[in-house]
């Protein structure tokens, strides 16, 4: 006979939507030419695939170091050394992004000292950067592991512009007077990125979206038959530039670890936003971008803020 379960909790969690290892993949999506590599078992890989695939409705890159029942026992340090020896020999990618999974944490992996072993045995792929990120799913969150996994490629990839010179920083900021960082967190979508662009190309500025899901994950076609790596977003050459911008705008509380690396390393001025749902908070946005740029406010947003105070009183009576 049957037996009803009844649960006790308030809520259901996907534990995809709550997993540190695929918020950390998603960081590494919004970069050209990436390819991911999950530290676990084929299965773990595959379900978050199977999750991005039927979300984005796109090709995801996303390969497995496969840890099999002996090298979660015995060690799993030649499982990353040779995952990273053939995705370089195979597909020669922009950046690969060593993430580790709640089966590699338990079994006590040292990732980063992999990674220095596959340096020492493989210099010939010295060019390739391979960022290594621990992230268990079983601990924090989604947003947490997307956040870790961008600090630690500003820590890797962004080179050290920022010098103390008789106790004053100085820098190479603001070479770049119309380049702008922005840190956007891991819930901003494709097409909420898109809008941030738009925004500020509008005052004749250049946005480098760090990562950047908009080209990356915006559901286009590609002019390659296949490609087994991302066909857009963030190039690594572009992001090495992030200390000669003239700003970084951070959206989102989650990345401001992320953000505090960046202005160590580069001394940019940086301008923080929790998020950009109210009128008070996309006015203040959209002031920061004139005072940055020296322009003024286009007349298009102004008469788009006209157009949703209009629709606020026409809903209110």
């Amino acid at each position: 006979m049957a037996e009803l379960l009844k649960r006790k909790k308030a809520l259901s969690v996907s534990p995809l939507k709550a997993s540190q290892t695929v918020g950390a993949a998603l960081a590494f999506l919004g970069f050209f030419r990436s390819m991911p590599i999950m530290h676990g078992s084929q299965g773990c890989t595959a379900f978050a695939k199977v999750f991005f695939v039927r979300h984005f409705r796109e090709p995801i890159p996303l390969q497995t170091t496969a840890m099999d029942q002996v090298s979660s026992v015995m060690g799993a340090d030649e499982n990353i050394i040779e995952a990273l020896k053939a995705v370089c020999e195979k597909n020669a990618p922009g950046i690969i992004g060593m993430v580790t999974t709640g089966l590699a944490e338990t079994q006590g992996t040292d990732v980063r000292g992999a990674v220095k072993q596959f340096r020492q045995r493989c210099p010939q792929f010295a060019s390739i950067p391979v960022v290594p990120v621990n992230t268990p799913d079983f601990t924090g969150s989604f947003e947490s592991g997307f956040a870790l996994a961008l600090k630690a490629i500003i820590e890797t990839l962004v080179p050290e512009s920022a010098t103390e010179q008789h106790s004053e920083i100085s820098s190479r900021a603001g070479l770049r007077h119309k380049q702008v960082n922005v840190l956007c967190h891991a819930n901003l979508t494709p097409g909420d990125l898109e809008f941030i662009v738009e925004s500020i190309e509008s005052f004749g500025l250049r946005p480098m979206l760090i990562p950047d899901l908009s080209s990356s994950l915006d559901g286009h076609l590609s002019d390659d038959a296949f490609n087994p790596l991302t066909t857009g977003g963030l190039a690594v050459d572009d992001l090495q530039t992030a200390g000669e911008s003239a700003a970084t705008l951070v959206v989102g509380e989650s990345i401001a670890s992320a953000a505090a690396a960046l202005q160590k390393k580069t001394a940019v001025p940086e301008y923080r936003f929790s998020h950009l749902m109210t009128m008070e908070t996309v006015d203040r946005w959209l002031m920061t971008l004139s005072r940055i740029s020296g322009q003024p406010v286009p007349a298009r947003w102004k008469k788009q803020r006209r157009q949703l105070q209009d629709a606020m009183l026409d809903t209110h009576f």
